[in-house]
């Protein structure tokens, strides 16, 4: 377990965080969406795409034969996302294949993974996403790929069980100073094929299968104790009339089954890393509360805040969840956080922020 992390399933109320007000709760607790509102929009951040490219396996969601998901070419740092849930009425192992396109030898790398196997959807994708934040900083070995050789990673899911999850890798040549390709497969199947590579790509469904840009958003948020209750919309609709997103936040893919332009709503799989000021303009101490309400339908989620990895209950968009209380002094705070939507979960996460005085 990372020593400078903290897994924490926040399920109930810890008396010595009430807040002083009447209306106030514990860190930790769901509650009625209606005590926060109304609620002023935050000033949105620009945010800014970092990091590799990301391959979104989505598609088809719910594979009902063996077969490849998706596959395209990357190189060097990259990170894969996908969610299937095996309706082949069998068990079937759902895998990510790494192949060596190449003549020479490539070293892969992890630098982050979590995969989650589970009957409900959203669980699986919370198992993942808090098992891939909590190794971001372990990079280790996969494999040495010699010239057409394959690097697995896979989960057995049994009849009607999702598999989640999500890896970052390196691919880098054999003295490993320059980027190298590999070819990425994701896939489903009984016995494991010889050549991934080759395997024959199942018709999509109506979700998203498609490689992007880049896999992380960096950006700062301010939140003004002046205005009182405020929000800001994480993983909202990327246009259409439900659409909230922040400047940079999208960005257009393409499907290399297809050659289509493709759209990651919610954009699974990408971290949000936000540094979160705190301008405290009262003069004096303040209590300050963070809500995570999933305005767009229900789910298990996990926040990063401070340094801790906090899962929550299940929750749906009349509930809020609260992630953090905290006092600040006159002079404010900076804190680091990261969101990032879960598998088998909804957005947008609407983060509301609040406080009061002690």
């Amino acid at each position: 377990m990372n020593k400078r992390k903290k897994w924490l399933l926040i399920l109930g109320v810890t008396s010595s965080l009430l807040l002083s007000s009447a209306n106030a709760f514990a860190q930790g607790e769901l509650v009625p969406i209606e005590t926060l509102k109304p609620g002023a929009p935050m000033e949105k951040p620009v945010l800014t795409p970092t990091g590799g490219p990301l391959i979104l396996s989505d598609s088809p969601e719910s594979p009902k034969t063996e077969g490849a998901y998706y596959r395209d070419q990357v190189s060097g740092q990259f990170r894969i996302f996908w969610h299937h849930a095996n309706m082949t009425g069998a068990p079937l192992n759902v895998a990510v294949a790494v192949t060596n396109p190449t003549d020479d030898t490539v070293q892969l790398y992890t630098e982050a993974q979590g995969i989650g196997v589970d009957y409900y959807p959203d669980i699986a994708g919370q198992t993942a996403l808090t098992g891939f934040l909590d190794s971001r900083s372990d990079r280790k070995p996969a494999a040495t790929l010699q010239p057409g050789e394959t690097y697995y990673l896979e989960a057995e899911a049994p009849p009607t069980y999702t598999v989640s999850g999500i890896v970052q890798m390196r691919a880098v040549t054999k003295r490993g100073k320059d980027d190298a390709a590999v070819t990425v497969t994701t896939l489903g199947y009984v016995n494991k094929p010889d050549h991934p590579e080759e395997e024959s790509i199942l018709p999509g469904d109506v979700h998203v299968r498609g490689t992007f840009p880049h896999f992380d958003r960096t950006g700062m948020l301010t939140y003004n104790t002046s205005a009182g209750n405020s929000l800001i919309r994480i993983s909202s609709a990327a246009s259409g009339p439900f659409s909230d997103a922040m400047p940079g936040e999208y960005e257009t893919g393409y499907s290399a089954v297809d050659g289509k332009d493709v759209v990651n709503n919610g954009n699974y799989g990408v971290t949000y890393n936000l540094s979160v000021v705190i301008n405290n303009e009262s003069g004096s101490k303040k209590r300050i509360s963070v809500y995570d309400n999933p305005s767009g339908g229900s789910g298990h989620y996990v926040v990063e805040w401070a340094g801790l990895i906090l899962q929550s209950p299940y929750v749906n968009y009349t509930k809020a969840w609260n992630i953090a209380d905290f006092r600040v002094n006159k002079h404010g705070k900076t804190i680091a956080s990261n969101f990032s939507l879960t598998g088998g979960a909804a957005g947008p996460q609407t983060i509301y922020f609040t406080n009061s005085n002690f």
